[in-house]
Formats: C-alpha cells, structure tokens, sequence
C-alpha cells in the first residue's frame, strides 16, 4: 500500500471517531435534560434515542413527554 492509502484510512478512522464522541455527548446532555424536566412530576420516566423523553402515564403506556399537558385545577 502507498501512504497516501494509509493517510485516508486514518483520516476516516479520525471522523469516525469524532462522529461517535460526539453523538455521545449528544446523547447524554439530552439523558439530562430530560431528567430534569421529569424530577417533579411524579411519573417514571425514560430516554432513548428514537423515543426521546417518555413519561409512562400508566403501567406500560408511554407517551412523549412534549405530549403531556398539565392543567392544575
């Protein structure tokens, strides 16, 4: 192999790499965010990545947190 091959497959090593911290970080800034939009009121609540912040309303019925309303009477 030529270096020039070696240079580009340490140049896309290198991006992936980026690419993986960076969705990491990503990933758990928004854990957080939406543990703490959660610490008050009262539901279990979970996070993943294609399901953003859930509250479960009920046993076993998960909603998006950006779908509850909370009207105090």
């Amino acid at each position: 192999m030529r270096s020039g091959d070696h240079s580009g497959m340490k140049a896309i090593l290198l991006f992936l790499v980026g690419v993986l911290i960076l969705f990491s970080i990503g990933y758990y800034i928004n854990k957080g965010v939406c543990d703490a939009k959660t610490s008050d009121i009262g539901f279990a609540h979970r996070f993943s990545i294609m399901g953003n912040c859930q509250i479960e309303i009920t046993p076993g019925h998960w909603i998006p947190l950006d779908n509850y309303y909370f009207q105090q009477q």
